[in-house]
């Protein structure tokens, strides 16, 4: 067996995993968001959190229906996303299955494009790991 086919094998799957990861994410949050199961409710911005890359997350508050505070954070931006102290918009599936949305907007979504990319890359590796053997 060639290690360079191989490789090139293990990196088509991986991607091909990882493409199916985020599509399976889009396409849930967005079922999610046409099902009318989302719940409304106000947040507020009560920390900022800088990564190692120097972009920023806000961290929103919010109390879901039960009664219960929760915690959830933005995407990390070059610049704030929702300063500290201001209220937002925050959408929630109550079962927990999507990523909450503050001012329409989830963390952790990815794009159909980013899925396909991820895929059509897969074949490529896939194609050139089986020219390697």
């Amino acid at each position: 067996m060639n290690l360079v086919g191989a490789l090139f094998l293990l990196l088509a799957l991986a991607l091909a995993a990882y493409g199916v990861h985020v599509g399976h994410a889009r396409w849930r949050h967005e079922a999610f968001l046409r099902s009318g199961r989302a719940v409304s409710v106000k947040g507020t911005c009560v920390n900022l959190r800088w990564t190692n890359g120097g972009l920023v997350a806000s961290g929103i508050s919010y109390v879901d229906k039960g009664g219960s505070r929760r915690l959830m954070w933005t995407q990390p931006h070059r610049t704030i996303p929702v300063p500290v102290g201001e209220r937002v918009s925050v959408r929630y599936d109550p079962d927990g299955k999507t990523n909450p949305l503050v001012n329409g907007v989830a963390a952790g979504i990815g794009s159909y494009g980013l899925a396909a990319v991820c895929l059509v890359l897969s074949v490529v590796f896939l194609f050139n790991g089986i020219r390697q053997f």
